[in-house]
């Protein structure tokens, strides 16, 4: 089944992100796999996952991330839509929708 765009949410901010392009899902990859030999969360790599997903829709929203309002649940949250869309993570039955999502 072919992934709908959803809806990402950053505080009182939201964006409409498509499935990702093979670009982007190998501009994730190294994100991915440096911040997996880390043993705590990282929310530096969280943003530029985020990042790589709105530049393609919203190149305006890349430069102000680090400046929204959000809290780190927030932001990991975002992360894994991001990477549920780029297939890296398996995606929720429907109707679960979780933080950072709508």
């Amino acid at each position: 089944m072919r992934l709908q765009p959803v809806t990402i949410r950053l505080g009182v901010r939201e964006w409409l992100v498509r499935p990702l392009t093979l670009r982007q899902v190998q501009e994730i990859e190294p994100i991915l796999m440096s911040s997996a030999a880390e043993t705590k969360g990282n929310v530096a790599a969280a943003m530029a996952i985020v990042a790589i997903a709105l530049g393609r829709d919203h190149a305006e929203a890349t430069s102000s991330l680090g400046d929204i309002e959000a809290t780190a649940p927030e932001i990991g949250a975002a992360m894994a839509t991001v990477l549920r869309l780029g297939g890296f993570v398996e995606t929720p039955a429907r109707g679960d929708a979780g933080l950072g999502e709508v």
